[in-house]
């Protein structure tokens, strides 16, 4: 299975979710190793680097929404 390159970069992942570490994982499983493609960030960071991303862009809003509706269950 592929990976984003930019999944130890990213700093979505690596800032906003260091108080909740389910949320993290089940984002960077679903949007880092399998759908990475789709994501809004890995867009823009393999066009204008990763760098120019906007730090409050989420990588894709629906994923992102359902899982933070399936992960706050969680806790």
């Amino acid at each position: 299975m592929e990976t984003c390159e930019f999944c130890d970069t990213c700093y979505f992942f690596k800032e906003e979710f260091q108080d909740n570490p389910h949320t993290k994982e089940y984002l960077c499983n679903t949007l880092c190793n399998e759908h990475f493609i789709t994501c809004a960030r890995y867009k823009i960071a393999m066009s204008n680097g990763i760098d120019d991303v906007p730090r409050d862009l989420l990588p894709d809003p629906l994923t992102c929404l359902k899982c933070f509706a399936k992960c706050n269950s969680w806790n």
